[in-house]
């Protein structure tokens, strides 16, 4: 082999190897493209991989061929979205949380762009959603997001073989997607409460007030008390994202080493 094709199988490599950090960037809405340019993030995409190709045990790049390449990508792939996703699902139950409120409140109509994400999303779930990232942000989530991304390459390396996915495995992305929804709900539970007490109150009082316009007065009843008590829980809020982050990359951590066996 020519030095330089020995150089492009290197940098195809490193290039491989950056892909677990980008699928896992692809999932944290902090590494969107309306935030961040693309050159830059795939700039930081593959610095990061770089770094980590160079601990890596050596890939004989001859021994690989075109499906050995497809595999080897796809297996990268595939522990990145592993990662972003369980680091991801927080950040998602908050943004939910919103769109459960709005929906109770009947606002869901006004619809905004978030760009955190790129996808369309109800006032108060851009409100959580972008009080979660910024809390994820200023404690140290992106350290501990880039830590447990490298601390994977140590558990399952570029080398190793694809995972024999067991029930155990199965069960951890089971109760992962059930602690999304089951988050969403309890952050939406005392909004959601109050609202529910309104719309009974409100139900009394058209009983004995029939001329009144309850809908009309309703949707401005609730978007207030809703935002009234948003904004007294925020602490309480940002305390659980707080903690929800420290978990994270210990979880994270346990579920490539159930891949990875």
């Amino acid at each position: 082999m020519t030095a330089g094709g020995a150089w492009f199988d290197q940098i195809l490599l490193v290039a491989v190897a950056s892909a677990r950090f980008g699928f896992a960037f692809a999932l944290v809405p902090m590494f969107a493209q309306d935030l961040i340019p693309s050159t830059v993030r795939n700039c930081i995409i593959l610095t990061l991989g770089g770094v980590a190709f160079t601990m890596q045990p050596h890939v004989e790049p001859a021994l690989l061929g075109a499906f050995g390449w497809v595999r080897l990508l796809l297996k990268e792939a595939v522990v990145g979205v592993v990662i972003g996703f369980f680091f991801g699902t927080m950040l998602w139950a908050m943004e939910a949380a919103g769109e459960i409120i709005d929906a109770k409140i009947g606002s869901t109509i006004g619809q905004i762009v978030e760009p955190l994400g790129g996808n369309q999303t109800s006032l108060n779930g851009a409100l959580l959603g972008r009080l979660a990232n910024v809390v994820f942000m200023s404690v140290g989530g992106l350290s501990l997001f880039v830590g447990a991304i490298m601390q994977s390459y140590a558990i399952w390396p570029m080398a190793a073989d694809w995972p024999d996915l067991d029930m155990h495995g199965l069960l951890l992305f089971e109760g992962e997607f059930g602690r999304l929804v089951m988050l969403a709900m309890l952050f939406a539970a005392p909004v959601l409460t109050l609202l529910y007490v309104i719309d009974a109150g409100l139900g009394l009082l058209n009983r004995f007030a029939q001329q009144l316009n309850v809908f009309t007065l309703s949707l401005s009843l609730k978007s207030w008390a809703a935002t009234i008590l948003l904004v007294t829980l925020i602490p309480a809020f940002a305390q659980a994202v707080i903690t929800e982050v420290a978990s994270r990359s210990d979880v994270a951590r346990q579920l490539v080493e159930v891949l990875a066996r």
